[in-house]
Order: structure tokens, then sequence, then C-alpha cells
């Protein structure tokens, strides 16, 4: 009874010893366990040879701290691949939580992207499953793609009307050579026109990285508030 009994208490011991370390971990560990976690998901995706894409979707996951990211993911492995990443996610609130009691300060999410991240297509290379983002269009595809986006961007904002009472917020438009302040209505969730806008950034990114157009750097401007001038929304600009 008593050898039991002392299996027992060292049991215990060893249990709260376990968590007493789990607890003593810093953010630079937890994130070295996260990108082991990475790791796995990765060889995971890349051990599926990749033939019929009928078999694949693109998957849209939630990431951590902000935003999304995407995988290609097979339906033989979907449950293994969501069950990898839920330890992943676990992993990084690990990573955050111990940051902040080291006094790490992490910056809040924007709350509207100014780039699109979504990827435009899953491939098969080489028997492996690939996403295309953005960055992989041509040029002459990126400029098609995006005249039609220019319109309805410029359409959106023709017809604003300022009174004084709307919950103005502003972004920002790519232009050859630096950027465009623009004004839009704020909503509850984020409005269509954000994600037209991030969609146009990403392809004119495309477009300049790719041109290469001779700029001179100007002054940097940054956004104080939205006016009404003519009852048009006027972006005020601070040097």
């Amino acid at each position: 009874m008593k050898f039991i009994k002392l299996l027992s208490y060292l049991f215990l011991f060893l249990l709260l010893f376990s968590a007493c370390k789990k607890d003593d971990f810093t953010s630079e560990q937890w994130s070295a366990k996260a990108e082991e976690k990475k790791t796995e998901i990765d060889k995971l995706i890349a051990s599926e040879k990749c033939g019929d894409l009928t078999d694949w979707n693109i998957e849209k996951v939630n990431n951590f701290w902000c935003g999304h990211v995407y995988f290609p993911v097979h339906k033989r492995f979907k449950s293994q691949f969501n069950k990898l990443w839920e330890e992943y996610l676990a992993l990084r609130s690990n990573e955050v939580n111990a940051g902040i009691k080291e006094g790490i300060i992490y910056e809040p999410c924007e709350e509207y992207i100014l780039f699109n991240s979504e990827p435009t297509q899953l491939s098969c290379e080489n028997g492996k499953s690939k996403l295309l983002y953005i960055k992989d269009l041509s040029l002459s595809e990126s400029k098609i793609r995006i005249a039609p986006l220019k319109i309805k961007i410029d359409k959106y904002l023709n017809n604003l009307i300022c009174s004084g009472t709307e919950n103005w917020g502003t972004t920002i438009r790519l232009k050859d050579c630096g950027v465009e302040h623009i004004a839009y209505i704020r909503t509850a969730e984020r409005p269509e026109i954000m994600k037209d806008i991030a969609l146009y950034n990403s392809l004119k990114k495309n477009i300049i990285e790719r041109e290469k157009p001779n700029c001179s750097t100007g002054k940097y401007t940054y956004p104080k508030g939205v006016k009404c001038v003519n009852n048009k929304p006027v972006v005020e600009l601070s040097e």
C-alpha cells in the first residue's frame, strides 16, 4: 500500500513539474515549437502526390493573430490537416501569452488589409500541389484584371456624397509613383469596396514591380481626417 501511495505521489509530482516546465517556456521557445508544427503541416501536404485537381481544395483557415492563410488540401488528409492546424494555433497562442508576460507589445491587426492575399489558382507542378498568387500573374494578365477594378473604384468614389454625418475611413490606392489617399464609408462588416481596393493594390504592385517606373522620392504624408468640400469627401493630409 505504501508503495502504491509513493507511486501516486511521484506521478502527481511529475505532472506538476511538467506543468511548471510548460509555463516556463519563453515566447521564443513556443515560436520554435509552432514552426516545427508548421513544418509538419508542410510535410503532410508534400507527401500527397498531386495529379487529379478535383481531389484538392484551397483551404482557407484563420491565422492566430490576424487574417487568413491558404493551403492546398487533399480530401484524403483534410481531417489530419485540421487537427495539426488547431495544434499550431494553440502553440502560437502560448507564444503570444508568454510574450505578453515578457513585456512584448504586439501590434493590433489593421482593421482593413491594403493588399489581397488570396491565391488565384491551385495547380499541380511536378507531382506537387502549389498555390498561385497575384504575384505569379504576368504583366499583361495583371493589366487585364486591373482595368475593370479601376472603373468600379472610380465609380464608387464619384458617387460618394459628404454631408458631415457619415462615418468616414481612409485607405490608400497605389499609383505608378506613390499613393492616393481616398475616403470610404465605414460599415459593421468590411466594405466590399475595400476588397476591391485590396485586389487593385495587389495587381498594381505586380505591375509596378515589372515595369519599374522612374519615381523620385516625394514627401511622406499621412491622413488626419476627412472633410466635406462641395458635398464631396476630401482626405486631409499632414506631412
